[in-house]
């Protein structure tokens, strides 16, 4: 499910069912209640070589979000920087989720970007560990 290609069609309807599959994944396994709000944390990696890494911060923070750029262990000598978009305060639902997948996978596309997963802050878990969700 990526957009490479100049024109490329993303699947959205792919994406949706990667997230009602991990949500429901998720439902089992933490314990957390649907509408416990969590902090969602958005990952997006380049897929274009016209990338533009600025543009995206600007656009992400512009819409509220909590914007932070890091490299991967394996992606650092490439030069290659995971965008994360966070926001906190979203209901632990299904449609809250994807709906921030949604638009900021939007705003990623547009800038050379792909999603490559999201994960959140569970807060009846001791610590600063995060779930990771997906990897797209």
């Amino acid at each position: 499910m990526t957009a490479d290609a100049p024109g490329e069609i993303w699947d959205w309807a792919a994406q949706k069912r990667d997230t009602d599959f991990t949500y429901k994944e998720l439902m089992k396994e933490s314990g957390l209640e649907p509408g416990t709000l969590i902090t969602l944390d958005l990952q997006f990696l380049p897929s274009e070589t016209d990338f533009d890494e600025d543009a995206l911060v600007k656009a992400l923070e512009s819409f509220g979000y909590e914007v932070s750029v890091y490299a991967e262990e394996e992606d650092a000598d490439e030069g290659l920087f995971t965008v994360e978009a966070s926001v906190a305060g979203v209901p632990f639902t299904v449609d809250d989720i994807w709906k921030h997948e949604e638009r900021t996978t939007k705003i990623a596309l547009a800038r050379g970007y792909a999603p490559d997963g999201w994960g959140f802050w569970d807060p009846n878990e001791a610590g600063d560990e995060e779930t990771d969700a997906t990897d797209d």
